[in-house]
């Protein structure tokens, strides 16, 4: 892809669906460019029932620096957050052509549910549901170093604090659940933190513990990930029209 946020070299793939595409499922990455460290986010999804994938185009964008997703504060080449959302969102959406706008969704694990949770926070009218397994919220512990170089300054650092950006934003989160909060993995603590945080936030939402599962992209979170995303999706958007009906 060529884009203006971020060093040349990234690319999204997208995995379309036989039937009409229905909804837009952003898979926000672990790893830099197309690192498979931990696995990789398509992989899985196509082991997924086929049920859990019908309708969705799957997306995995990729980024040159760790993705959370965040704007560096002077470096116009690290850019993320304009990258996935002025360059990504837009280009999977026009790839649709004439049909009808769906649904975009957010959906990821660790850094990526962090980075989900801020996106849905901080551009509510683009994204509709954030569904996230085992997501940082750095509860614990200080920023990762990661994080602190992508930010690039202290001031930048807070504009990202995921905490700050759901109670600053709860207004715009509160009249419908549209986030899906999974775990338990291995950040334990961020999972009941971030129940915590939602509940007294006044921020619809559904927090389940799934079966254990390793800390890396694997279809055993995201089936229930998804069932997740789909319920909540029934719930906040009407059912599409055939033939002038809707559909029951």
């Amino acid at each position: 892809m060529e884009s203006p946020f971020q060093r040349p070299g990234t690319q999204v793939t997208v995995i379309w669906p036989e039937q009409p595409v229905r909804r837009i499922v952003l898979a926000l990455p672990v790893e830099k460019d197309d690192g498979r460290k931990y696995g990789h986010s398509l992989d899985e999804i196509a082991q997924l029932p086929a049920d859990l994938r019908e309708g969705t185009a799957f997306a995995a964008p990729t980024f040159r620096e760790s993705p959370w997703l965040v704007n560096h504060a002077t470096r116009a080449d690290c850019q993320q957050e304009d990258h996935l959302v002025r360059v990504v969102a837009p280009t999977v959406l026009a790839a649709l052509g004439g049909q009808a706008r769906p649904p975009v969704h957010l959906l990821g694990f660790s850094k990526g549910g962090f980075a989900a949770l801020n996106l849905l926070a901080r551009h509510p009218g683009l994204f509709a549901i954030a569904s996230v397994w085992d997501a940082s919220f750095l509860s614990d512990r200080p920023p990762h170093p990661q994080l602190v170089d992508a930010a690039g300054s202290a001031a930048r650092l807070g504009e990202y604090d995921v905490r700050r950006n759901l109670r600053k934003h709860a207004y715009a989160l509160r009249s419908a659940r549209r986030i899906a909060l999974g775990g338990i993995g291995t950040l334990a603590a961020d999972w009941t933190a971030g129940r915590q945080l939602l509940e007294e936030a006044g921020i619809p939402h559904r927090a389940y513990r799934d079966a254990p599962a390793d800390h890396r992209w694997s279809a055993a979170w995201l089936a229930p990930a998804m069932q997740h995303l789909l319920d909540l999706e029934a719930r906040l958007l009407p059912a599409p029209e055939e033939g002038g009906a809707k559909k029951r």
